[in-house]
């Protein structure tokens, strides 16, 4: 049974694959992304497991729902780096602060979209690895490793002097 459900989704995903890309690439200005969403609009027919294939037009509403979660994540993320950005901004200046706070703010303005939310969900809403992976839509596993990379990340494009007070 499953090698049969394992066939049909790879049939599905042969068929139908470019045009969801498309519809989702159209409307996204990121390829890389956009291959992303689409798999998971594959992903969710596995995880739902219907009676019957679903068509196209069943494909592209969970396109269309997909892409509504991606545009609610982008907005979000604008949100708080305005948010950080204002804070930096309006710091209270008697409040003592080495200028680590604003080199944060800077250095997760620069890292990618998933490396940034990852490390804000961990750090800043104080989710364990589990939770991570919940919030996320992936494994535990998963999560450890984008928490690593986006540490490595982070570590990367952190100046010297920062990473190294802070192991201090």
């Amino acid at each position: 049974m499953l090698a049969t459900r394992e066939q049909e989704l790879i049939a599905l995903h042969a068929e139908h694959f470019s045009r969801i890309y498309q519809y989702i690439a159209y409307r996204i200005n990121d390829r890389e992304r956009a291959e992303e969403l689409a798999n998971d609009v594959f992903r969710i027919v596995w995880e739902k497991q219907p009676p019957e294939p679903p068509g196209i037009g069943w494909l592209i509403a969970t396109a269309r729902n997909v892409l509504g979660n991606e545009y609610k994540g982008r907005r979000r993320r604008e949100q708080l780096m305005e948010r950080l950005a204002e804070e930096a901004r309006t710091r209270d200046a008697t409040a003592p602060d080495d200028g680590q706070q604003g080199s944060v703010a800077v250095i997760l303005s620069r890292l990618k979209d998933r490396d940034r939310e990852i490390l804000m969900l961990s750090y800043w809403d104080d989710l364990t690895t589990a939770e991570l992976a919940e919030s996320l839509g992936c494994t535990s596993s998963a999560a450890a490793v984008r928490l690593h990379r986006a540490r490595k990340a982070f570590a990367k494009a952190a100046p010297q002097h920062l990473m190294t007070e802070r192991e201090v």
